[in-house]
C-alpha cells in the first residue's frame, strides 16, 4: 500500500510540475465526461417529464386513435376520419368501460370585445375531468343536458381566462368564436404542461356544439376509456368490438389491417422509455468520441513524457527500481490525470445539466434536474479506465528502457 501511495504522490507532483500541460491534456476527457453527464441528465429529464404527463392519466387509462400501426410506435393519421362519433356512443354502452371521453381538437381564436386571444379549442364531454385527473376552479363543467342540447357554452383554461379578462370574472359572460356567442360557465384549474402542450391554454366546450354549431365533422381525435377489469382483456374485446364496427376482418389481429389503434397508458410508458432510451445512448455515443480523443491525447502525451524523463528512469532503475515499479508508476500517473480530469467532467457536467434545467424549466414547468448515481459513477470509472488503457503502452515503453542508455542521454 505503501508503494502504491508513493506513485500517487509521484504522479501528483510530474503533473503539477506542467500544469498546463496538463489541463489541456485533461480537456478531451473532462469535455467528454461532462457531455456524458449533461446527455444523461437531459435525456432523464426528458423521460420523466414525458412519464409523470403519461402517468397522471391513471394506469387504467386506454387511448383509441386514428390510423393503424404497432402500439409500441406512433400513431398514423393518415386516416384521421377513422375514429366516428358514433364509435363513441357505443362504447358509452359497454359494461367494460368507464368514463368514456371523446376529444377533438381544433385551434381557433376567442373573441371579447377588443381582446383576442388564440386557443386550443377542445371539445369533450362530462368525464373529462375524471379522465385526466383536473377541476374547475371556478364556475362549473359541461353537463350530460350542455351535450344533449348542444349548447353554445365554454370553460376557458386558466390563461385563457386571465388574458381575456383580467381582473374581471368571466362567469356568464359572452365571448365569440368563429362569429358566434358562447356563454362562460367556467374557468379550469391550473394543469401545467403536459405532452409538451401548455394545458392552462385550452380551452372546452361540448363536444356535440364542436361538431354540429361549428365544425360539422363526424370524427374525433382520439376516445380515451378507463378500464373495468383485467387491461389486456379490455383491450383485445375492444378491438373486436371496433372491427366489428368498421367491418374490418382481422383474424391475425394484426395491427397493420386496421384504421385505429387501441393503447393503454402502460404501452405509452413502454414507448416513451424505449424511445428515451434509444435518443439517450445514441447522444452519449457521440459525446464519447470526445472521450476517445481525449483518450489518444493522454497516450500523445504520456508518450512524450517517457521520452522527456528518459534519464530519470535510467536513475530510478539504477538504484534498484525494477521495470513492473516503472510500469505502475507512469499506470497510475495515467490514471491520475483521467481521473482528475474524470472529477472536473463530472462537476462541468452537473453544473450544466443545472443551467440546462433552470432554462428549461421556465418552458416546461414540471421540468426536473435529475443526475443519477450510476451516470457519476460511470463517468469516473471510464476515465479511470481509459487512463490505464491509453496508459498501457506508453508505461510499457517506459519499463523496458535499458538503465545504461537512459544515463546516456541529454
Amino acid at each position: 500500500m505503501q508503494r502504491i501511495i508513493k506513485f500517487i504522490r509521484l504522479a501528483l507532483a510530474s503533473l503539477t510540475e506542467n500544469k498546463s500541460r496538463s489541463f489541456l491534456t485533461m480537456l478531451g476527457i473532462i469535455i467528454g465526461i461532462g457531455s456524458v453527464i449533461l446527455m444523461v441528465s437531459v435525456g432523464k429529464g426528458a423521460e420523466a417529464l414525458i412519464l409523470d404527463s403519461v402517468q397522471s392519466f391513471g394506469n387504467r387509462s386506454i387511448f383509441i386513435q386514428p390510423g393503424g400501426g404497432s402500439q409500441n410506435g406512433p400513431p398514423s393519421f393518415t386516416a384521421i376520419d377513422k375514429v366516428k362519433y358514433k364509435d363513441y356512443l357505443a362504447m358509452r354502452n359497454l359494461d367494460y368501460l368507464e368514463d368514456v371521453t371523446p376529444l377533438l381538437m381544433y385551434p381557433t381564436v376567442i373573441n371579447f370585445g377588443s381582446e383576442n386571444k388564440k386557443v386550443r379549442l377542445i371539445g369533450t364531454n362530462e368525464s373529462y375531468l375524471k379522465s385526466i385527473n383536473t377541476g374547475v376552479q371556478q364556475g362549473r363543467f359541461i353537463s350530460v343536458e350542455d351535450l344533449a342540447n348542444s349548447s353554445r357554452v365554454i370553460v376557458l383554461g386558466s390563461k385563457n381566462a386571465d388574458q381575456l379578462f383580467g381582473d374581471r370574472d368571466p362567469i356568464a359572460k359572452n365571448v365569440k368564436i368563429n362569429g358566434k356567442h358562447f356563454q362562460v360557465i367556467g374557468v379550469m384549474e391550473e394543469q401545467g404542461t403536459r405532452f409538451f402542450q401548455d394545458f392552462d391554454e385550452r380551452s372546452l366546450i361540448p363536444v356535440s356544439t364542436m361538431k354540429n354549431e361549428l365544425y360539422g365533422v363526424d370524427y374525433l381525435m382520439t376516445i380515451m376509456a378507463n378500464a373495468k377489469g383485467d387491461l389486456s382483456e379490455v383491450m383485445a374485446d375492444l378491438r373486436s368490438f371496433i372491427r366489428k364496427r368498421h367491418a374490418i376482418y382481422n383474424p391475425e389481429n394484426d395491427p397493420d389491417q386496421d384504421d385505429f389503434r387501441v393503447v393503454s397508458q402502460v404501452d405509452a410508458v413502454d414507448a416513451f422509455k424505449q424511445i428515451s432510451d434509444v435518443l439517450t445512448i445514441s447522444l452519449v455515443a457521440i459525446a464519447a468520441i470526445s472521450l476517445l480523443v481525449g483518450g489518444i491525447g493522454i497516450m500523445n502525451i504520456m508518450l512524450a513524457a517517457v521520452s522527456e524523463r528518459t534519464r530519470e528512469i535510467g536513475l530510478r532503475k539504477a538504484v534498484g527500481a525494477s521495470n513492473s515499479d516503472i510500469l505502475l508508476q507512469f499506470l497510475i500517473e495515467s490514471a491520475m490525470l483521467t481521473l482528475i480530469a474524470g472529477a472536473l467532467g463530472v462537476a462541468g457536467g452537473i453544473m450544466s445539466s443545472r443551467l440546462i434545467a433552470a432554462v428549461l424549466v421556465r418552458y416546461q414547468e414540471n421540468w426536473r434536474f435529475i443526475v443519477t448515481w450510476d451516470s457519476v459513477a460511470l463517468a469516473f470509472g471510464v476515465s479511470v479506465l481509459l487512463g490505464i488503457l491509453f496508459g498501457i503502452y506508453p508505461a510499457r515503453s517506459a519499463s523496458k528502457l535499458d538503465p545504461i542508455e537512459c544515463l546516456r542521454s541529454e
